[in-house]
């Protein structure tokens, strides 16, 4: 990464909803940012994905009105600049299933509740969850 030209990585993730639960995953061992922990579906994007991330991480088609919730910024050494975009869809079809099981290594329906208490809940990810609780009740 060359010191005057900065690199940008965006990642999109997706709060997929279904019968007022959460699609969350368990990120695998094989990821380089937080394995273990639990995530919302998503990933690093190229040019024209979106929902399709979900699909292609869990196999769960999602609605394509997804709503945007926020942005947010971070730094991970040796990647560099990350724009993290979170959105909002509603669960259309398909059975969640593990297609990498070094990118993820479970796979759950979870309340809001739940995941705020669950002991693999990063600091990060229980605020998405209320800022995503806060867009479900617009």
């Amino acid at each position: 990464m060359s010191k005057s030209t900065p690199r940008f990585v965006v990642n999109v993730q997706c709060a997929v909803v279904r019968d007022g639960r959460y699609l969350m995953i368990v990120r695998g061992d094989g990821v380089g940012h937080a394995p273990g922990v639990l995530a919302f579906p998503g990933g690093r994007t190229e040019t024209g994905d979106g929902p399709s991330e979900v699909l292609e991480e869990t196999g769960v088609v999602v609605s394509r009105n997804l709503q945007y919730v926020r942005s947010s910024t971070f730094v991970i050494a040796g990647l560099g600049h990350v724009v993290d975009v979170l959105f909002l869809a509603e669960y259309e079809s398909g059975e969640p299933t593990i297609t990498d099981t070094l990118e993820v290594a479970d796979i759950l329906w979870m309340t809001a509740d739940e995941i705020l208490r669950h002991p693999k809940t990063p600091p990060w990810l229980k605020v998405s969850v209320e800022q995503v609780e806060s867009v479900r009740r617009r």
